[in-house]
């Protein structure tokens, strides 16, 4: 009997032990990507960027005989020309579909009166309300919508305008320090991996953050096949709609469905909306069922995807990503996972670790 009280007791030791490590892994982490990731974050997509390309480095430098450093800063330099050309074409797509839309606005605003005069005249016959009076109030509330918008909504984007600037310089600096830190790192990252590995106190940190690393290409490349998927079903509906600009519209759409919590529905619905004062009210059913199917791909298609390549509930992901905004504001959607999974691999290594 003495025996079995011993045993159960070095059962519920060991089980606290447990959780006394899961808690403490899970502040750790929190107090890092709450209050450190600010820090470091540039000098980990350096360190990534190198590690993923010195392969490729150390070939061209036997080819060429040309220094890491400079080979990485002309890999980095075509990157981010590509990059700021694509972003360049978006920016322009937007410009010019959002002047279009303003050169229409009068053609906008007769059609938004037509339509809900319409809409109230049928109601009168159909239901026999007082159409004309419901039509004065929509209209009014039309109207202090508007004027509230201009009076408290614009000013205040305009007095924010200074944070937007410091946020602008703040991502500039943030790739300023990355490019930098990956051309200095690509010249010495044999020897600076060598030295990590000679520490075996440091063994531990690189196994977890190869791990993690795998996770994070998994999770990129999920984002990747998702934002794939729904560019190319909302290029295909539009265009087979016949709504003009359907292939460019649905690869915008694909691509504002990266953005949390607006996604697709910045441009479906008001698409939606503006087929029906055309009406085409079968155009904008469609694009309804549309966005409510990108929502739905992205819901199905990304915990699962995520959480197949990971090893983690799916369940669990979609918690990281609620819990992640709560805690970390909009970047969450990202930290909320990639801390779920640090969480996850860290508590591995050390119930593993021996004694």
């Amino acid at each position: 009997m003495y025996r079995g009280e011993e045993a159960m007791d070095k059962k519920a030791v060991m089980k606290t032990k447990e959780y006394a490590i899961l808690a403490a892994v899970i502040l750790g982490v929190y107090i890092g990507f709450k209050y450190l990731s600010p820090f470091v974050t540039p000098f980990l997509f350096a360190f990534a960027f190198v590690k993923v390309l010195y392969p490729f480095l150390e070939r061209v430098q036997k080819t060429l005989h040309i220094k890491k450093g400079l080979i990485t800063a002309g890999v980095l330099l075509v990157l981010f020309i590509t990059a700021g050309l694509a972003i360049w074409s978006l920016f322009v797509f937007i410009i010019r579909k959002v002047g279009g839309m303003f050169e229409q606005i009068d053609l906008f605003e007769e059609k938004f009166y037509v339509f809900i005069s319409g809409c109230c005249n049928g109601m009168e016959k159909r239901f026999g309300l007082d159409g004309a009076g419901i039509e004065i109030y929509i209209m009014e509330r039309v109207n202090i919508f508007i004027n509230n918008f201009q009076v408290e909504v614009v000013p205040k984007i305009m007095n924010e305008s200074l944070g937007y600037v410091k946020n602008v310089a703040g991502l500039i600096s943030f790739f300023a320090i990355m490019i930098i830190a990956a051309i200095l790192l690509a010249k010495d990252y044999a020897m600076v991996m060598s030295k990590l590995r000679s520490h075996e106190e440091l063994k531990g940190v690189l196994e977890i953050a190869k791990r993690v690393f795998r996770h994070v290409a998994a999770f990129l490349k999920t984002q990747l096949i998702i934002l794939c998927i729904i560019s190319g079903l909302c290029a295909v509906t539009l265009f087979f709609t016949g709504i003009e600009g359907g292939i460019s519209l649905g690869v915008f759409t694909g691509f504002m469905e990266m953005l949390p919590f607006i996604g697709t529905g910045m441009v479906l619905i008001p698409l939606a909306f503006w087929q029906i004062l055309n009406e085409h009210y079968v155009r904008a059913v469609i694009c309804v069922i549309l966005y409510v199917t990108c929502i739905i791909i992205r819901e199905l298609l990304e915990p699962k995807l995520v959480g197949e390549q990971v090893g983690i509930l799916p369940v669990c992901i979609l918690f990281a990503v609620y819990a992640g905004v709560k805690l970390f504001g909009i970047f969450g959607i990202i930290k909320g996972p990639l801390a779920l999974i640090t969480i996850y691999e860290v508590y591995l290594y050390l119930r593993r670790k021996p004694e």
